[in-house]
């Protein structure tokens, strides 16, 4: 195993039991029913204090010193390589390996997403510089037109490379055009849910990785009682009346009962349930305007029209976002009207995956998938 998880003096702990011996701990003398007593103070481990400790830790990856890292990209990046360093650490936590492969395709839609935008607003920036040297000189003034044409030589390099130069529409006043809108919305919700999905499923395997089965199973349904706390408050992407925070989901118990067990294959299929289900589905797939977008995307990529502007919905498992050979790119579906939202369809393709990865561990490619593995632990901070 590597080194995974800082280590912490609760770690060595008996769980409700006195951090320190009873002989150091403060005596006081106190008013009790009208008669004067000494009353010691002993510090105890519990549930909650596990819990916080092991958020905390979580927390520090995507927010350090609690603030999340405003760029959703490397702040992905942060989440790949967490996710990566946990397959590392104990191979068993198969479903880390894979998440490490399947966060990295959700930075690659976020770089589709935001390189979209950028494009599309250098088109309209070079439209309206060749349009204003219109204005101010005309169209055929000698002095000017190799400027103009320079301008004109600009604005078309850019229409080129706008993903949609002729279906976009941009009202007046409005900062973004109502394509880029569109792209800003799937970046916003998709690094939401990219880090939701992080800050509850990551501390479950610290918890179990440092406490054990039994523990973290006599401790689950603590967790929600952490979240707003005064002092100690848990960063919370989501909003508690669309996901509660540190829910005692069937499938947690499951899927690391199935870990400690050795069904590995097992343990994924829970935890990807737990992660589509009870995570993704009410944080971002029932989103009508994601839902939307992700149709409309999906159609788009399927039918070729409008060309440019749609991404693949796959899972590649290397750590670049190109498609790879040898069976390492799954895709979604070539159905032009499947749609992501829908849970069963969802879980077919992440099941597909899963079964496609833990074929691949135990075959000629579990080298390459290491190395690749590898990779997305060393671009945290790229």
């Amino acid at each position: 195993m590597s080194q995974c998880f800082n280590e912490h003096a609760s770690d060595e702990q008996r769980l409700n039991h006195s951090t320190v011996p009873v002989a150091d701990c403060e005596c006081s003398e106190e008013l009790l029913y009208g008669e004067k007593v000494r009353v010691t103070e002993v510090p105890v481990l519990t549930c909650q204090c596990l819990w916080r400790e092991y958020q905390r830790q979580a927390e520090e990856i995507v927010a350090p010193e609690g603030v999340f890292i405003a760029d959703p990209v490397k702040r992905n990046r942060a989440i790949n390589a967490a996710y990566a360093r946990l397959w590392q650490h104990d191979k068993r936590f198969q479903w880390a390996g894979l998440a490490a492969f399947a966060s990295k395709q959700v930075g690659c839609g976020l770089l589709h997403a935001a390189e979209s935008i950028e494009r599309i607003r250098e088109e309209h920036e070079a439209r309206q510089r060749m349009r204003e040297g219109r204005r101010e000189s005309g169209l055929l003034t000698p002095g000017k037109m190799p400027e103009q044409a320079e301008d004109l030589r600009e604005y078309e390099k850019a229409q080129a490379r706008n993903p949609v130069p002729s279906v976009d529409f941009r009202a007046s006043g409005e900062e973004l055009s109502l394509v880029q809108q569109q792209f800003q919305h799937v970046y916003e919700m998709m690094a939401m849910g990219n880090t939701t999905l992080f800050l509850d499923v990551y501390p479950l395997h610290q918890f179990y990785a440092v406490r054990g089965l039994g523990e973290l199973k006599r401790c689950l349904e603590t967790r929600k009682q952490i979240y707003g706390h005064a002092k100690f408050p848990v960063l919370w992407p989501v909003g508690q009346e669309t996901l509660g925070f540190g829910k005692d989901f069937e499938e947690i118990r499951k899927a690391f009962e199935a870990i400690d067990a050795g069904n590995i294959a097992q343990s994924v299929e829970h935890l990807a349930r737990h992660e589509q289900r009870n995570i993704l589905q009410p944080t971002i797939y029932e989103n009508r305007h994601l839902v939307t977008l992700l149709r409309g995307n999906h159609l788009s990529f399927v039918t070729g029209f409008p060309s440019g502007v749609a991404q693949a919905i796959e899972l590649t498992m290397t750590s670049q976002c190109q498609r790879a050979d040898g069976g390492r790119t799954i895709s979604f579906s070539r159905y032009p009207l499947a749609d992501l939202s829908d849970i069963d369809q969802r879980m077919e393709f992440v099941l597909r995956a899963a079964a496609r990865f833990d074929h691949m561990l135990n075959d000629e490619n579990r080298d390459s998938l290491a190395q690749s593995i590898s990779e997305i632990a060393a671009m945290e901070g790229t």
